[in-house]
């Protein structure tokens, strides 16, 4: 894992009043979650079931697919190091930029790592192709059409989508029940970014029950805890939206997104999401970061520790819109005084 991907507002405590580092909104309501776990707390005096399946259930019903063919983990993150386990020693592909933990995930289990295509020198007969989509950080959303053909057309890879971020773009995801005639397709989904819970870990996995029981077999009991399985059940079952107007939020992302590339000295790539990678022009992002921290106590994401970004990168998502107005004046501030 590398330290400082996500939100690392740990490091700095109270400074933080404005928190544009982490891709989940901070206004989500959750209150009638809050209020349900307060009355549930006594979930903590009992072990937990060893697999959510009563979760599993919830989601498999709301998929439209079997519950064989779900498994709840402790976050997108557990997900990800149990792919890597279970395929170990296969050759793992990764395009770049993209969250890093498919890499560690895959040397830790004894992978070849390449990071483009093009360096592959010989033809792997066991090749595994890791994609996020939306990707982090970049916000590009690849059309889940071309994805379906690849898929079937490659039918001797494996791949795994991770479609953590499908809850914050309008384009259309891939899903289980449209790719039921394929065994080398694994989608993963957060509940995390879904629900906004990011202190609760709380993902699953959706594939051919064929994979879903081989990554029961290899997993460790009790790694979604109590008021983890509470809360998911509580939030599925009750249908709960703890972003009422996700149309209207991804619409001030995109002026969000457009006001920024007006500052200049800086340029932000084209997003559908929430989020949106900028590149500042002869300057640093730790810099900017400090100093964003330092006078509004505002928190943005140093991307350079993505493979293949420069320390002039950072990524930002959308928050209110008060807020956004003050990253934005805040940004343009730094800008004129460097």
């Amino acid at each position: 894992m590398i330290f400082g991907h996500g939100d690392d507002t740990y490091r700095y405590g109270s400074n933080i009043k404005y928190n544009f580092s982490s891709n989940i909104p901070a206004f989500a309501d959750l209150s009638g979650l809050k209020a349900h776990l307060a009355s549930s707390l006594d979930v903590i005096r009992s072990y937990p079931e060893p697999e959510a399946r009563r979760l599993e259930e919830l989601l498999a019903a709301e998929e439209g697919i079997t519950p064989q063919q779900v498994l709840v983990t402790a976050g997108v993150t557990e997900a990800i190091y149990l792919i890597a386990q279970l395929y170990r020693g296969y050759t793992s592909i990764i395009p770049q930029p993209t969250f890093s933990e498919y890499a560690d995930a895959a040397m830790a289990h004894g992978h070849v790592v390449t990071y483009y295509n093009k360096e592959l020198n010989h033809t792997p007969d066991r090749r595994l192709f890791w994609i996020c989509n939306p990707n982090n950080p970049t916000g590009y959303v690849m059309q889940k059409e071309l994805i379906s053909h690849i898929v079937r057309q490659q039918r001797e890879n494996v791949f795994v989508v991770d479609q953590s971020y499908e809850d914050y773009t309008l384009q259309p995801m891939l899903k289980t029940c449209e790719m039921q005639d394929c065994t080398n397709l694994i989608l993963l989904h957060s509940m995390t970014k879904r629900y906004c819970i990011p202190g609760l870990r709380l993902g699953y996995i959706t594939a051919s029950p064929i994979i879903v029981d081989r990554l029961r077999m290899i997993r460790q009991p009790w790694t979604v805890n109590a008021l983890a399985i509470e809360a998911g059940e509580y939030l599925v079952s009750n249908h709960v939206e703890v972003i009422p107007d996700r149309n209207g939020y991804l619409e001030e992302a995109a002026r969000l997104h457009e006001e920024l590339n007006q500052l200049g000295r800086m340029l932000f790539v084209e997003s559908e999401t929430n989020f949106m990678l900028g590149y500042l022009e002869n300057l640093s992002a730790r810099e900017l970061k400090q100093w964003l921290i330092d006078r509004y106590g505002i928190l943005i994401r140093d991307a350079s520790n993505f493979y293949g970004l420069g320390n002039n990168c950072f990524r930002v998502s959308a928050q209110t819109s008060e807020q956004n107005v003050l990253l934005v004046e805040a940004i343009r501030e730094f800008l004129e005084q460097t």
